[in-house]
């Protein structure tokens, strides 16, 4: 879910499939000058969005032509976000998003879908001798590079007082991953569900969660918008707001509909879209304006988001993945939308 980025000049990959269209029969009034199509991209993650695309909830409010694209790839979902070939982006770490803003990618976070607690951390293989950091010395571990997961896995090691250079960080794919720990070419690796639930699974287990590092790295799903696009569309994008937050209702209120429409999106039984939820803490529209996620007017600069941000940079700075960190982060953090929104519910 939490993908890398690491430049605009990344080629689209080829995994770049349709996952649904559609449109209302009218607009609203606000969007009736609105002509064309509205193009948001997201990864699999069993949580409330999944319902609100299953449901059809960006095409039941934004009420105009939506498409969803789904993509397995950071580099390729930003660099279209950047060309203005995507409007919106979901399921972003922070990681990659704090580098996308220190490369001058156009966007906006305005909504934090989940921070995660149990849904990503490092997992060994039991017959590998493997039972604490301090044995990972010497070892290899696959990874995502440029992801949250090199980012929490370095922050656990430092915390431990180790050597990050003692680890080898080997580059894969998720779902190259599992094939990988299923012909034993890998002992140990840093992933999120459902990968990692299916590693742990088959002959693995847990050694640390992003929840063991959560006060110096915490970790968010965030929904960010291209700034350009949302300065034209203003109301666009506080009916997507409404589309996440009634993903959010729906599973609020039905959870066992909302975990069979979590597993239809994410390809898997409503059973593990279940058990998968519980590493996630999901985000009602009137959290989103509160200090543990967005914040609201000056408490946006302290707000868990933009430490999130801030944290991600200086890691990404001190690896050597971008030239400087961004000066004043919480600019792009944008509760603005979420306030809107939440303003008109309470008239």
């Amino acid at each position: 879910m939490k993908t890398p980025w690491w430049g605009v000049g990344a080629v689209l990959t080829a995994s770049l499939v349709l996952a649904g269209c559609g449109s209302s029969a009218g607009k609203t009034t606000a969007n009736a000058g609105f002509s064309g199509t509205v193009t948001i991209g997201y990864e699999n993650a069993p949580d409330p969005e999944s319902v609100a695309i299953a449901q059809k909830d960006f095409q039941k409010e934004l009420k105009v032509p939506v498409r969803m694209e789904y993509f397995e790839s950071g580099p390729a979902a930003l660099t279209a976000l950047a060309s203005g070939k995507l409007d919106f982006m979901t399921t972003l770490g922070n990681p990659p998003t704090a580098a996308a803003i220190a490369r001058g990618v156009p966007l906006q976070v305005i909504w934090a879908m989940e921070r995660y607690t149990t849904g990503e951390g490092l997992v060994v293989k039991k017959s590998s001798g493997i039972h604490s950091l301090k044995q990972l010395e010497g070892k290899t571990v696959a990874l995502v590079k440029g992801s949250t997961s090199p980012f929490e896995l370095e922050t656990a090691l430092k915390l431990h007082h180790l050597p990050v250079s003692g680890v080898t960080e080997l580059n894969m794919s998720p779902t190259e991953m599992v094939a990988a720990w299923k012909t034993n070419q890998i002992q140990a690796a840093y992933v999120w569900v459902p990968f990692v639930t299916e590693m742990q699974q088959d002959g693995g287990q847990m050694l640390m969660f992003d929840q063991t590092v959560y006060h110096q790295a915490p970790i968010f799903n965030l929904a960010v918008v291209n700034s350009h696009w949302a300065q034209a569309h203003p109301t666009l994008v506080e009916d997507f707001i409404r589309a996440e937050q009634d993903g959010v209702t729906f599973f609020q209120q039905h959870p066992s509909a909302a975990y069979r429409d979590m597993g239809q999106i994410n390809g898997i039984s409503a059973a593990a879209a279940h058990s998968q939820t519980v590493g996630f803490s999901f985000t009602t529209l009137a959290q989103q304006v509160t200090e543990s996620r967005l914040g609201s007017g000056a408490g946006v600069a302290s707000s868990l988001v933009t430490k999130s941000l801030s944290s991600a940079a200086e890691w990404l700075y001190q690896s050597g993945q971008i030239s400087s960190v961004p000066a004043n982060m919480s600019q792009y953090v944008d509760p603005r939308y979420a306030e809107a929104v939440l303003k008109a519910e309470h008239k």
